[in-house]
Formats: structure tokens, sequence, C-alpha cells
């Protein structure tokens, strides 16, 4: 007997030859095979007892040209004799007579064929019956195969996804969390094109994808709109027909401890309710995951605020208490210098200049420590002492102020601040321009600073090229990067300068695609 052995157990394998043999010695028959079914739609012979070893595995068209084919379109047994054999075979004289029988699930959907062949006599219709008692026992027996092939791929798909985000750390990102649900569901279901989508009360936008369609943002999702509501309301896994030949598959990441997230899928299929309890592991390892991710950064926060407080009430009793007792005695010591000691009066004002900024920085990093967030009217007026500065005699600054938020984090007020000072600086220095335009707004979450010249201008590669030269921009460059900002100059010579500047409200865990 000669089988597809991968297909099927040591066990198995020995009762599929046993029905077989014993179809061929209850029917008379000299030779037999199995074809079974294909996800394709083909037939491939699964086994036989006469047959060359070559044909074990070989792909047989569903035509119902062919006997195999018209028993597997109809579901009905079919006998060849001498009065048929022109109907399936060129051939005017039969070689062998045969019978072929339909093997069908209990939903009594075909999934194979049992061939029978015999040289000396026709097959009676009354042994039909007793026939397909043998078919009956070979679905029975591939039902358990299958049952067992199941259980086998989601013992293996189940550790695999243990593995997968068991390698996950309470310092990892969320984008490699997604990473991992990502391939979790892709060894469970074969799926590729996938998405992450983080849910806010406006719209719904990607912050991850693996070959996700370019096309397809939420907007597309408008008529499915109340099931995906449902479906996140409920916290549930679950399927939708988007079309009639997509399905969609919906993981809600929902948690009062995280963000809350949507995994959506595309598939061409459906599948089984097993798969269906795996992808709920999955469901319920993903928001484990983002939850101990979340609460993690929260109590690193805390830690880092706890420190920072600290730091801040010794700076303010210690370095902050000396400066400001220092110049009051500088003070004392100016009053007591004699006016004609012009010398020692010019260094005690220096000292005393240099003292203030001292307890100028000294209250910018108290502040920068408590990271008290600073108001909109607050920032203006900063931008306003700022550009104050640099305005000379026929030289024009105009600004424009459209920040619409209450609240701006400390550090992209600072990081603004500086690189407006910066960028004026070098303009007073090197651009020769009569007019400088300033622009500062606001996205849904980022800030925005925009200064253009109409000076002489520069090209932006000799920053990298004379860093000495510009390392006040180079290292600001660095420190939006860090940020996870967007620095970006656009210049020539002859042509002014523009710098565009974009800040993200929030310090960014992964290098997401900031708003433009």
């Amino acid at each position: 007997m000669n089988s597809v052995e991968h297909l099927f157990s040591k066990n198995e394998i020995k009762t599929l030859e046993n029905i077989i043999d014993t179809a061929i010695k209850v029917s008379n028959a000299q030779t037999g095979s199995l074809l079974l079914a294909r996800d394709d739609g083909s037939l491939f012979i699964a086994a036989g007892r006469g047959l060359l070893d070559k044909y074990i595995g070989s792909r047989v068209e569903l035509d119902e040209k062919t006997v195999s084919g018209y028993v597997f379109q109809t579901g009905e047994p079919f006998i060849i004799d001498d009065n048929n054999i022109s109907r399936f075979s060129r051939r005017k004289e039969r070689k062998s007579y045969s019978i072929s029988l339909p093997i069908k699930k209990t939903t009594n959907q075909v999934i194979g064929i049992l061939n029978l062949n015999r040289s000396d006599k026709s097959f009676e219709n009354n042994s039909i019956p007793q026939l397909e008692a043998f078919a009956t026992n070979i679905a029975i027996l591939l039902e358990e195969n299958n049952l067992r092939q199941d259980r086998e791929r989601i013992i293996i798909v189940l550790s695999e996804i243990i593995e997968l985000f068991s390698s996950l750390c309470c310092n990892d990102s969320f984008n490699e969390v997604f990473e991992k649900i990502y391939y979790a569901v892709k060894i469970l279901t074969g799926v590729k094109r996938s998405s992450v989508f983080k849910l806010s009360k406006k719209r719904p936008y990607i912050v991850f994808s693996k070959e996700w369609p370019i096309k397809m943002n939420w907007k597309k999702f408008d008529r499915i709109s109340h099931q995906i509501q449902d479906l996140i309301g409920q916290k549930k896994v679950a399927f939708i027909n988007f079309d009639l030949k997509t399905h969609l598959l919906f993981i809600p990441l929902i948690s009062e401890n995280h963000p809350p997230f949507l995994y959506i899928g595309i598939f061409g299929k459906d599948i089984d309710i097993i798969d269906y309890l795996v992808l709920s592991i999955v469901e319920n390892m993903g928001n484990s995951t983002l939850e101990n991710i979340t609460l993690f950064k929260k109590s690193k926060k805390l830690a880092q605020e706890k420190e920072r407080n600290r730091l801040a009430r010794e700076l303010h009793d210690g370095l902050a208490q000396i400066l400001a007792s220092t110049q009051i005695y500088l003070h004392f010591l100016e009053n007591t210098v004699l006016e004609e000691n012009q010398e020692q009066v010019e260094i005690i004002k220096k000292i005393k200049s240099l003292n203030s900024l001292g307890i100028e920085e000294s209250r910018f990093i108290l502040s920068e420590l408590k990271g008290k967030p600073i108001t909109t009217i607050q920032f203006k007026d900063r931008i306003d002492e700022i550009t104050g500065l640099f305005v000379t005699p026929g030289n024009k600054i105009d600004i424009d102020y459209r920040v619409e938020v209450e609240k701006i984090p400390y550090r992209v007020y600072r990081m603004i601040l500086k690189i407006l000072q910066e960028i004026l600086s070098n303009i007073q220095k090197h651009a020769q321009a009569n007019k400088v335009t300033i622009q500062v707004m606001n996205s849904k979450r980022q800030m925005i600073l925009f200064v253009e010249d109409n000076g002489v201008g520069f090209d932006p590669e000799i920053i990298d090229e004379k860093g000495d030269e510009h390392f006040g921009l180079q290292n600001l460059r660095e420190r939006v990067r860090i940020l996870g900002g967007k620095f970006k100059i656009d210049g020539k010579l002859g042509s002014g300068t523009k710098i565009i500047v974009k800040i993200p409200y929030e310090e960014n865990e992964s290098n997401s695609t900031l708003e433009g």
C-alpha cells in the first residue's frame, strides 16, 4: 500500500490501508485509490493499491468530464461498465470496470473519492451500500485526522505566540507590542495585511501597519461604523464582511490602563471557532503587555518627578539662595566703590550681570525640574520679549501667533524659545536681512515654528560640512530629533532662508510619523 505519509499518523495510515484493502477484498477488485480534496479545489491521490509510487501525491483536476470530477461534483456513486464507457473515455473498448464513491463529511460535504477497479466483470448496484460504508469509515478517519492536525497546529501556534510575547519587556514600545500581535495573527491565520489604529474622539489614525493598502483609512469603514462601535463597546474579537471577497478581523486593544487601539487584518476567508479562541488569547496577551508597559512608564515617570522635585528643592535651598545673597552683597559693594574708580565699577557691574544670568538660569532649571506647563499668554510674552531684543532700525519682524492650546509642555516651550533665539541670532550675524517673518502655531499633536528672512541665504548642507561655524543650529537640530520632532532648513545663496520646526507635545516612544 502506498500513501502520503506526512498527512497521517502511523496508526491512521495503518487504519486507512486496512479499510482500502478490505474494500478491495469485499468488492473483488484488483486495485483501488483514495483521492482527497485540496484547498485550491483540486484533488490529489493520497493512497492506493496497485499504483506506482510516482502517482501518489499527484494532482487530479476537478473536471466533470472525468469520473472523479463527476462524482465529486454530484456527490453520487458512479459505476463504469460496458454501457457507459464512452461517456468518460475516448476508448471504444473498456480495459477494466470501476466504481467511484464519494467520501462525505457529516455536513454532507464531499472531501474525497474512493475508486475501485476490476477486470473480470462490472460492479453491481446492490454492492453500493456496502462499499459506501467503507467510504463512511474513511470520512470518519479523515475527520479525526483533521482534528488531530488542528490540535497539533494550535499547540505549535500557542507555543510560538507565548514565545513572542515573553520576549517583550516593560521598557519596550507600543510598536513592538503591535509587531508581536501582527506576527501572532499571521502565524495563526496567515494574514499579511494588517494595521493598528489609535482610537480618538474625532477620527482614529494609523500608528502601525504591515502591507496595509495606502487608501484604506478610517473613512473607508464608515458604512460598517455601527458594527465596529459594537465590537469596541463589547471588547471582543470579531469578523465583519467588508465586501464579497474581503473579511476584516478586528481585535480591540482597550483597557483603562493604556490608550485605546484597534487591530485590523484583511482576510480572504473565514476561520474556525478554535482560531477565534486563540485570537482571544492574543487579545488578552496584547492588552496585558500594553498595560504593563503603560504602568511601568507611569511608575518611571513618578520616580523621575520625585527625583526632579528633590533636585529642585536642593537647587532652590542651595545654589539659588547663594546666588540671591551674592547679588545683594554685590549691590552693597557697588554702592561703596567711588565713582571715580570707573574700572572697578565696570567690573562689579559685569559680575552683577553674570550673577543675574545665573539667577535667571537657576529659575529656568527650577521650572523645568518641576515640569510646570506654560500658558499661551506666557508663551507669547516670552516670544515678544525675545524678538524685541533683535529689532533694530531698518529691520522689521512680523509675528503671527496662533497657538490655541491652554497649556504648553515646558520642554516644548523651552525648545521653541531656544531655537527662535538661535535663529534670530544667526539672522542678525549673517543674513543681512531687513525683514523677518515668524509664525508660531499648533496642530493637534505638535507645536510648529516657522521663520523666514529675505537675507543673502545659505546652503543648508554647510551645517554638516562646517559644524564648528554652525554648532548652534546643528545642536538644536539634534535636540529636536531626540524629542521626536522635525527641523527643516530650506535656503540657497541669494534667496533668503526658511526654517520650519515641529515638536510633538508628547514624548513619543516610537518614531511615528508626525502630523503634517
